[in-house]
């Protein structure tokens, strides 16, 4: 039978638990009372090197859950204001490498399949237009180790690609960015100081896919021909281990300290602060959108929000164990703060 990874709204319940729900067509063998079934007494997620992607199930339309907390509350995203349908996101590097770096976001359109789905129908081109892929409803489509089933959007930043075509050694980069200066960090070029505005996703996900690379071979940790199909996956580095960036030189080359030995240039979802892989101690190794009623106080986290803001920085310390080596700062839309640095990381 087919492993399933299911990504999905994340409740807190009053026993301090976080259950997992699953919601995914019958063709991908995540079925209620099923083996792949997430429930409060099985492990969250199989251990398997891929999965299905799918959107947040409807935890939020009754007055109370049936885990014992209440709601935080459903809007439909046709009915919220336009700045919260935004989410603005800052970049920055305080290591003395460059970084390479492998994001994606994924939006899933409120629809029949998912009733808590982030994107209303009608904004769809909104999406598209900032460089969203959109997956129509019936059809599936891979990212790396990930099968997102449509309807849904799939963002893939520059493609994964180090820099632009025909950019310079130091110029043009693309999913990267250039190393600090002394004790200045510096900014991403899209995702800059400013903020870039993005379409709000429903999970924001650090993965290489496994086809961009450049410069020597990089490790890449996919071992499925087919994620969508309904092959035996093959064991190979469970999700919370699978590559998110590298640590590289001005030619896309692994470079820095082996003080963690050879694969010390590359970081995984559970050296990201705000992954449930890092933060909850479950293999969810993506950041998720919070209920439409939650607030920063109540965040959990894993969690940012719609009108807010997300302030990254990639950091590099070879420790072991590390603490998180790309951390992040997250605003809800009153400005309210959700998450702070690690304290470890001395970030301001």
């Amino acid at each position: 039978m087919k492993h399933v990874l299911c990504v999905a709204r994340v409740l807190r319940i009053a026993v301090g638990v976080s259950l997992g729900l699953c919601l995914l067509p019958a063709m991908t063998g995540c079925t209620s009372g099923g083996a792949n079934t997430l429930d409060i007494f099985s492990p969250l997620f199989p251990p398997a090197s891929g999965g299905v992607i799918v959107g947040p199930v409807g935890t939020g339309r009754t007055p109370g859950s049936s885990v014992g907390t209440p709601s935080s509350g459903f809007v439909d995203p046709c009915d919220e204001t336009q700045q919260r349908k935004f989410v603005r996101i800052t970049m920055r590097n305080s290591s003395a490498d460059f970084v390479h770096y492998f994001l994606a976001f994924v939006a899933f359109v409120n629809s029949e399949e998912y009733p808590d789905g982030a994107v209303c129908p009608t904004d769809i081109a909104l999406y598209t237009s900032f460089g969203y892929q959109s997956i129509p409803a019936g059809a599936v489509r891979e990212f790396g180790n990930y099968c997102i089933v449509g309807p849904a959007l799939l963002y893939f930043h520059r493609s994964g690609q180090f820099r632009g075509a025909g950019a310079g050694s130091t110029s043009g980069l693309g999913s990267a960015i250039a190393p600090a200066q002394g004790a200045t960090s510096t900014f991403d070029t899209f995702f800059n100081s400013a903020g870039a505005t993005v379409p709000v996703p429903d999970l924001i996900l650090f993965h290489n896919p496994g086809t961009t690379a450049g410069g020597q071979a990089l490790k890449v940790s996919r071992s499925l021909t087919s994620p969508c199909s309904e092959a035996v996956v093959v064991a190979a580095d469970p999700v919370c281990q699978q590559d998110a960036f590298y640590y590289v030189d001005d030619t896309d080359r692994v470079t820095g300290s082996t003080a963690l030995g050879v694969g010390s240039g590359r970081r995984v979802p559970s050296e990201i602060q705000g992954t449930g892989c890092e933060c909850l101690g479950l293999s969810v190794p993506a950041q998720v959108l919070a209920p439409s009623g939650r607030t920063a106080i109540t965040a959990q986290c894993n969690e940012f929000f719609r009108g807010g803001r997300i302030e990254y920085v990639f950091l590099r310390e070879d420790l072991d164990p590390p603490y998180p080596q790309l951390v992040w700062r997250v605003t809800d839309s009153s400005g309210a703060r959700a998450h702070d640095f690690d304290p470890r990381s001395g970030v301001r």
